[in-house]
Parts: C-alpha cells; sequence; structure tokens
C-alpha cells in the first residue's frame, strides 16, 4: 500500500484520497459535458448549479451520517483539544449513502428553483456519480480505509471464510481482500451500463431507477466482506444494508412510475404542479437544421399561391370572354327574329293593299258613270 500520501516532499504531501477525489470529480464533469446534447438541461446554467449543491450538500451528508454511524468520533476527536477536534471532525471519516442522500437533496433544490424536474438530472447525473465515487474507492484503497476482510475470517452470516484471494497487503501488515478496488471496477462497468441505459432510452428515471437498483443489491453484498466493523450495525446488518433495501425499495418504484407516466425526455411535462414544467430549448444547430426545411416550405407555399393567381385570372378572362360571345350570338338572333317579323308584316300590307285597290276602283267607276249598271 502507498498510504495516505501518494508522495511527500519534505513535510508537504499531496493525500491519496484527496488527488483520487478530485480526479474522480473532473472526469464525472467531463462525462457530464459529453452527454450534455442529450438532455433537456442548460448544462452551462441548470446542470452546473444542480452539481455545485450536489456537492456541498453531499459533503454535509456524508459527515452527518459518518458521525450517526460512529458516535465515539467526538470523545476521541476532542481529546487533542478543541480545535484539533473540529478538524478531526471535518477532514476524517466519510459515508457514502449519507453523500448520495445530501446530493440527491441538492439536486433536488434546484429542481425546484429551476422548475425543473429532478429526474431530468439524476438520469444524466447517475453515470457521472459512479465515475466519482469508483475513484473516490481507488482513494479509500490507497488510504487504507474501507477494507475488506483479513485472511481466515469469516464473512457475514458465517457464509463462506475468506482464503485469500486478491489479498492486498495494508500498512498493519494483515493481507486483506481489496473491497475498495472491486467496488472501483463494479462501478466503471456500472458507469458503461448507465451511459447506454441513458443514450437509448427515452423515458425519465429509467437511468436513474437501474443506478439505484444496481448499487444497492452490490453494496448489501459487499458489505459482507468488509472489516471495518466500526462503521455501524444495527440488529443483523450493518447501517449501510439497511439503507441499502430503502435505496432499492425506491429504485423499483421509480422504474414502475417511469413506466406508468410515461414521462419522455426533451418533452414538457407535468411534475409536482402545472407551473413546474420542463420545455427543453433547442439547440442552435436543431434551429438551423429545422429552418431549412421551414424556407423551402414557405417557398412553396408562395409559388402555389402564385400559381393559383394565375390559374383564377384566367378563369375569370375565360368567363369574360365567354359571356360576352353568348351575349353576342343572342342579340344576332333576336334581331334575325325582328327583320323576319317586320318582313312578314311589309308583305301582309301589300297583299291587304293589293285586295283594297280594286275595291275602291270599282266603287269609282260606279260613281263616275251614275252607276248605270243599276
Amino acid at each position: 500500500m502507498l498510504g495516505t500520501y501518494l508522495f511527500r516532499i519534505g513535510s508537504f504531501g499531496v493525500p491519496a484520497m484527496g488527488m483520487c477525489v478530485l480526479v474522480g470529480a473532473i472526469l464525472a464533469v467531463l462525462l457530464s459535458w459529453i452527454l450534455r446534447k442529450r438532455t433537456a438541461l442548460d448544462w452551462n446554467g441548470e446542470f452546473v448549479d444542480a452539481i455545485i449543491s450536489a456537492v456541498l450538500l453531499g459533503f454535509v451528508g456524508m459527515k452527518i451520517l459518518y458521525w450517526i454511524v460512529t458516535p465515539n468520533v467526538f470523545r476521541d476527536a476532542f481529546a487533542n483539544g478543541f480545535f484539533q477536534g473540529i478538524l478531526s471532525l471535518l477532514m476524517e471519516g466519510m459515508v457514502f449513502y449519507g453523500g448520495l442522500i445530501g446530493g440527491i437533496l441538492g439536486i433536488f433544490l434546484t429542481a425546484r428553483k429551476k422548475k425543473k424536474n429532478i429526474l431530468e438530472f439524476t438520469d444524466l447525473m447517475a453515470p457521472c456519480f459512479c465515475v466519482a465515487h469508483a475513484f473516490g474507492r481507488i482513494g479509500c484503497l490507497l488510504a487504507g480505509c474501507c477494507y475488506g476482510l483479513q485472511v481466515g475470517e469469516t464473512a457475514q452470516f458465517g457464509l463462506l471464510t475468506y482464503k485469500g484471494a486478491l489479498a492486498v497487503k495494508y500498512l498493519d501488515g494483515a493481507m486483506r481482500l481489496p473491497v475498495p478496488l472491486m467496488e472501483a471496477v463494479f462501478l466503471l462497468v456500472l458507469c458503461e451500463v448507465l451511459v447506454l441505459i441513458y443514450c437509448t432510452e427515452k423515458r425519465l428515471g429509467t437511468t436513474t431507477g437501474w443506478y439505484l437498483i444496481s448499487y444497492s443489491v452490490w453494496r448489501f453484498i459487499i458489505e459482507m466482506f468488509r472489516g471495518d466493523a466500526a462503521r455501524g450495525k444495527f440488529g443483523p446488518l450493518y447501517t449501510s444494508q439497511w439503507i441499502s433495501i430503502l435505496i432499492l425499495a425506491a429504485g423499483v418504484a421509480l422504474l414502475l412510475l417511469a413506466k406508468k407516466m410515461q414521462w419522455k425526455k426533451g418533452k414538457p411535462f407535468k411534475v409536482f404542479r402545472e407551473s413546474e414544467m420542463t420545455v427543453p430549448e433547442p439547440e442552435p444547430d436543431v434551429i438551423a437544421e429545422t429552418e431549412e426545411p421551414a424556407e423551402e416550405t414557405a417557398e412553396a407555399v408562395e409559388e402555389i399561391v402564385e400559381e393559383t393567381e394565375e390559374t383564377v385570372e384566367e378563369a375569370e378572362e375565360a368567363i369574360e370572354e365567354t359571356a360576352k360571345e353568348t351575349a353576342e350570338e343572342v342579340a344576332e338572333e333576336a334581331i334575325g327574329e325582328a327583320e323576319e317579323a317586320v318582313e312578314t308584316a311589309a308583305d301582309a300590307n301589300e297583299e291587304a293593299a293589293e285586295e283594297a285597290v280594286p275595291d275602291e276602283i270599282r266603287n269609282w267607276v260606279k260613281e263616275a258613270l251614275g252607276d248605270k249598271e243599276s
């Protein structure tokens, strides 16, 4: 084992735990930045605020749960003085589940403030948690804490005896099971699985649910192979095992709720009240891709409108021409009929005149002759 420090130069030393936590935090933020395009959140604003809240309240949660499960830490810390005791309480001892609970609380507060659904944050953060946690466990291995069973020790419930496979020699000379390293490997594998789920599953809450279920089951089992019994025990189970049961139940409930509610990533959905809606903000690339088809559609619509106007004008002109031609034909027919009627009347007058002339002449002759015939 390398011990508490990675290396020392005189009185200055680089702590193994602190360096591993720093590297894990940087990689977790980098992973969240890579996955940012698959979320409806504003990474630079909303997500960064959630990270800050999760880190701060996560640290508080880790310390508080550590103090709860190891109450003697207060007595031991202040044995060397008040200020030394304060420093010891702040720097030594953490419990991951306390950090997880505190981190979720910080995310919840940010989500409420931003009027977003907490699952938008936790789905993206779940694989990032795994990366940060894995490097934290490597720090535990280097610092010599959270160690496993010593060779020959019996596991919890007397299920088996650890015989020394993969044993690591600690600073006290004991050969122990490298539980922190085993957990680090598991967390890195879980990170890859959660990234795959996050990239393929559209329903919100699925990634978070599988994270809670997977880690709680793992943690319950691996606790049986740890050798630091001072971390707290209630009845037949350690503190972390009791918490694992609750986390497992929460994960199962979340998966069922996500399946029932059908929340979709990047779409509006109801959270707690109607006023709390997550409305995705389209990214510049998406806007640019959408504008081109919209412009093409607008141009096509304008062309159709112009063609329709031209067709209407042609139809109006055709109607006018047809009406004009029809009126001319009707007028010509009326004039022809009138001319025929005039000619018929003239003929009738002429015939009547011809018939009337002989009678008049006859009467005149009679008058002139003095009606000799009579």
